[in-house]
């Protein structure tokens, strides 16, 4: 039998923010359903045998620490590293030592270096405590558990030079993702002359066959953006009635990555869709 066999696994913990970011508006949003049971996720996780790293987001998923460590400890046994994206604002101490010997790699979500153009940002005044976390990180870590992502828009391009260099300095990686308005709904503008690389075979976005989203009521989709292709506005399905390896035997996992193959949404431009 056929099926839907992806190798990285997004997990949305939740939609809600400690932040006021003006590149989107999650933060005014709050979480609409119960939240998924940290066994479904687990046992979720495990069932996918071809699964090389799990990446939680948000909203910012260190709302939610303990189901972060549940399922860190949970994955333990397997060879898949977890990365996790954070505005570092609550990546405190505590939390880099409790996941610092795990197989991690936390992101830390750094647009600018310049302390009044991080309130315009991040709508508050969080410099100071993010950068104070972000330096007993590179200090506990070893470089390849840490990096930094920015992203980049008519806004943020004079400051991103400032990243680069400093993240060059500390002997970190630092990824540049284009700004995608779609979805995210802020206030900043996207740059026209985006990067984006295409496979020889013409192929537009690398998630196909390759990623897995799942939502914090449970949902499957093989990308966050997958209702967004005409005709995949269902879900997979949901952990909180089936099983991983039913959802991903499904027909329908298989048509919806056979459209993916020939999408060329503005979303290919996102780090979850390229190599």
């Amino acid at each position: 039998m056929m099926k839907y066999n992806p190798s990285h696994i997004y997990y949305m913990i939740t939609i809600q923010c400690n932040q006021k970011c003006t590149k989107c508006s999650h933060w005014k949003q709050k979480d609409k359903a119960d939240r998924l049971p940290i066994e479904k996720i687990v046992q979720a996780i495990k069932s996918i045998s071809t699964a090389k790293e799990f990446c939680i987001v948000g909203g910012e998923p260190a709302l939610f620490k303990t189901e972060i460590y549940d399922i860190i400890n949970g994955i333990s046994d397997m060879s898949i590293r977890t990365a996790i994206i954070t505005n570092g604002v609550l990546a405190d101490k505590d939390f880099i030592d409790k996941i610092a010997n795990f197989n991690i790699h936390i992101v830390f979500s750094i647009d600018t270096l310049n302390k009044e153009f991080w309130k315009f940002v991040r709508g508050t005044n969080s410099y100071n405590v993010v950068f104070r976390n972000f330096e007993y990180a590179t200090d506990a870590l070893s470089s390849d558990k840490i990096s930094i992502q920015s992203v980049l828009s008519k806004e943020t391009e004079p400051y991103i030079s400032e990243v680069a260099d400093y993240a060059k300095r500390k002997n970190l990686y630092h990824s540049i993702q284009d700004y995608v308005s779609d979805g995210f709904n802020g206030s900043w503008t996207e740059k026209t002359d985006k990067q984006i690389v295409i496979s020889d075979n013409g192929q537009q976005c690398f998630s196909v066959d390759r990623n897995l989203s799942i939502m914090q009521n449970g949902d499957v989709f093989t990308c966050f953006q997958q209702s967004w292709i005409d005709g995949c506005q269902k879900p997979l399905g949901n952990l909180n009635t089936q099983e991983m390896s039913k959802i991903l035997s499904f027909d329908y996992a298989l048509y919806i990555s056979k459209k993916m193959k020939t999408c060329n949404l503005p979303c290919k431009v996102l780090k979850c869709n390229m190599k």
